[in-house]
């Protein structure tokens, strides 16, 4: 049975005469659209009315403030409705028939039983299938094939006229140029002429061998049917690249050998060979194209590789032998050779072949037969390759409009084009600000502004997040050649995040602590900042930069909890926290490796007073003055297991005070000297009503209520 397909052979569209119909006129068109759209009112008011108590109804009202809140079963709300209605509307005035066809096929959607788009649907049909326009193309050079689906191949420049407006794919080739494929969007009643297309030059290789190497070559050019141009001399191997297309004649000469001649045909992409064997006995063999394996199965052995074309095969024994060509992953070409004593033979090899053209809407796609990638694992479309015959599946892979699949005949000499044509929509999304993550179904996708230009058909939710800002999702349908532009407001939401700092309403710094999962402040509670919450200043060395002194407990307490309040009031505070002053486990975590040479202290050098907070540099963690300047009241009374913790920490611990009804205090002041008040590991403690201490201030801390 052949493998060549049956055709049946109809004329092209332009060859059959059709009765042309007759035109109406836009105005005609307007007044018949109004009177649909009136009649759909009343049909939508009928439609309202009959259905008023049902809960699926959706009842346009022409003032979109009264829609507001109305909804329907999805969740739709009329207002929505009456805003795509007004847009398809608009989109008639404009003349922009498909966009009004897509906004009123929107509305049917939101509410099958609407009178306006069931009255103006069948109307749009009518004159989209009746508007035409007409588009031109030019070539260089000219006299390229055009093709267009549904219209006669043409050679350039030319005109295609009563064309139906929408997208377009054209190809243009000619032979010796690279083959290209444009997109056009025609619109209706337009003469588009798209700019100039400049083809490309193809060229070929030729590869010229013999056996025994070292032949004398040259390589002659036919123009006109006469060799008239000499291109190229040598010896043998060589490898000519980037030859025009065209014919050309070889000859190949050993001394005392006849001249060898061959005509051959340069074609755009081909990898041509031609071959010759000077020597006698055995079997010479040559192949097109060279370098095919020879592989030989004598009489009772297995086949074993001899060789590669073109090669000389001697010495063998005389009888028959199975001859086996193998190249790539072509077909292999058998035949039986009848070896007998004394008799050269000439043997020569051929695959039919044909170049294919592999074209994409969208381009850039990998094409398979199998799982084999086609094109040496790294071209996309368009492309060209040379297959031998047979029949193929081709499967074209787009990275995100997934597979599309192609069969093809290859057979004799002719050129092929495969085009893939996928059905693809774009999308485009912006936020205000800009710089908002995109995320859709888990997948990251970007940043705004983010262009997608190739996204498959069907619905969309895209999730756009900014840090300190609330979240924001937008979704609808793309249609196959449409798009959707969404442009989101995201609202500033200064509410603090795990994961990251924040500041305050005080302008207060807060560092996240993970282990701690919760926040502290970078530095100890200023004047200005305690003088804000409580409306008082009790601290004896008066500075609206300098940390608060002379607080009790007690009155450290209660400003964490008007801090609380008042944070909350800004929405700065998450669900379940609070600002509480820290436990002494809590101080451990955050003072780090804080140095007592970079802390406020009377241990080198006498000072005078407490000092401007975070005036010397931070632990790792980012937190100024953990040590010295104001000790920092705790949570915890000094307890066992407070003594406990200070003596593994190897600090100094007074036993007394368990019991004694103290709080604990950290980190030291700006007044002590000694290495025990200062140490880092050492705790003091005091009655947290002491009124009187001038050294003793404290930091809040951001945690989860217990």
């Amino acid at each position: 049975m052949s493998n060549k397909t049956t055709r049946i052979e109809l004329p092209p569209p332009e060859m059959i005469r059709k009765r042309k119909r007759p035109q109406i006129p836009r105005g005609i068109w307007m007044i018949l659209l109004c009177l649909a759209l009136v009649g759909g009112g009343v049909a939508g008011i009928f439609v309202g009315q009959h259905y008023k108590d049902s809960k699926d109804a959706v009842t346009v009202d022409p003032d979109p403030a009264a829609n507001k809140g109305v909804k329907g079963e999805d969740g739709k709300t009329a207002s929505e409705v009456y805003s795509l209605i007004t847009s398809a509307r608009g989109a008639i005035n404009e003349g922009d028939w498909l966009r009004a066809k897509l906004l009123f096929e929107n509305v049917i959607e939101l509410d099958p039983d609407n009178g306006d788009a069931l009255a103006s649907l069948p109307l749009i049909e009518q004159r989209l299938n009746e508007i035409r326009g007409t588009l031109v193309v030019n070539t260089i050079p000219e006299g390229a094939s055009i093709k267009i689906l549904g219209f006669n191949t043409r050679k350039s420049p030319t005109v295609f006229e009563e064309m139906p407006v929408g997208k377009h794919s054209i190809v243009i080739s000619k032979p010796g140029y690279e083959p290209i494929t444009r997109e056009v969007k025609l619109s209706a009643d337009e003469r588009m002429e798209i700019p100039v297309i400049k083809l490309a030059k193809s060229s070929g290789h030729l590869e010229v061998v013999s056996e025994p190497k070292g032949a004398e070559f040259k390589v002659i050019k036919k123009q006109d049917d006469e060799l008239k141009e000499l291109i190229e001399t040598g010896t043998t191997p060589a490898t000519l690249d980037k030859l025009d297309a065209g014919e050309y004649q070889v000859l190949m000469a050993v001394d005392g050998w006849p001249e060898y001649s061959e005509f051959i045909r340069i074609e755009h992409n081909r990898n041509s060979s031609v071959s010759a064997v000077f020597a006698e006995g055995g079997i010479n063999v040559t192949s097109k194209p060279n370098g095919a394996e020879i592989w030989l199965k004598s009489p009772d052995k297995d086949p074993e590789k001899v060789g590669s074309t073109p090669s000389i095969l001697s010495g063998l024994p005389v009888g028959k032998h199975q001859l086996e060509l193998r190249f790539r992953d072509w077909a292999s070409i058998k035949r039986t050779v009848d070896i007998q004593e004394g008799v050269t033979q000439e043997l020569k090899f051929a695959w039919e072949r044909s170049l294919v053209t592999f074209v994409s809407d969208p381009p850039g796609v990998s094409v398979f037969v199998g799982d084999k990638r086609i094109g040496n694992g790294l071209k996309i479309t368009p492309f060209t390759v040379e297959l031998p015959e047979g029949e193929y599946a081709f499967t074209a892979k787009h990275r995100t409009l997934g597979n599309q699949a192609q069969m093809l005949v290859v057979e004799g000499e002719e050129s092929e084009i495969v085009n893939f044509d996928f059905d693809y929509g774009a999308v485009i999304l912006k936020s205000d600000p800009e710089g908002a993550a995109v995320v859709s179904n888990g997948v990251p996708l970007g940043r705004t502004p983010l262009s997608l230009p190739y996204v498959r058909p069907g619905s969309y939710a895209y999730e756009l997040s900014k840090e300190n800002h609330r979240k924001s999702v937008v979704s609808g349908v793309l249609e196959p050649g449409g798009s959707l532009e969404f442009n989101s407001k995201l609202k500033f939401d200064a509410s603090p995040t795990a994961n990251r700092h924040f500041d305050n309403g005080l302008a207060q710094r807060m560092i996240w602590f993970g282990n701690l999962n919760g926040w502290v402040s970078t530095t100890e509670t200023t004047q200005a900042q305690y003088e804000r919450v409580t409306g008082k200043n009790p601290s004896y060395f008066k500075d609206p930069k300098h940390p608060v002194d002379t607080v009790t407990w007690y009155e450290a307490s209660k400003y964490c909890e008007g801090l609380t309040v008042q944070e909350q009031g800004l929405g700065n505070v998450p669900a379940g926290y609070r600002y509480r002053l820290p436990t002494d486990a809590e101080w451990t975590q955050f003072a780090g490796n804080a140095k007592l040479d970079q802390a406020i202290t009377s241990v080198f050098q006498q000072q005078q007073s407490t000092a401007p907070t975070a005036s010397l540099p931070s632990n790792e963690f980012g937190l100024f003055d953990v040590r010295g300047n104001v000790m920092e009241w705790c949570q915890d009374w000094y307890s066992q297991s407070v003594l406990n913790r200070s003596q593994r920490e190897g600090g100094t611990t007074n036993p007394s005070w368990v019991g004694t009804e103290r709080k604990v205090l950290r980190g030291g002041s700006w007044n002590r000297s000694s290495q025990y008040d200062v140490g880092v590991a050492n705790r003091v403690a005091a009655r947290p009503s002491a009124a009187d201490r001038y050294d003793i201030g404290f930091r809040v801390v951001l945690m989860k209520a217990e």
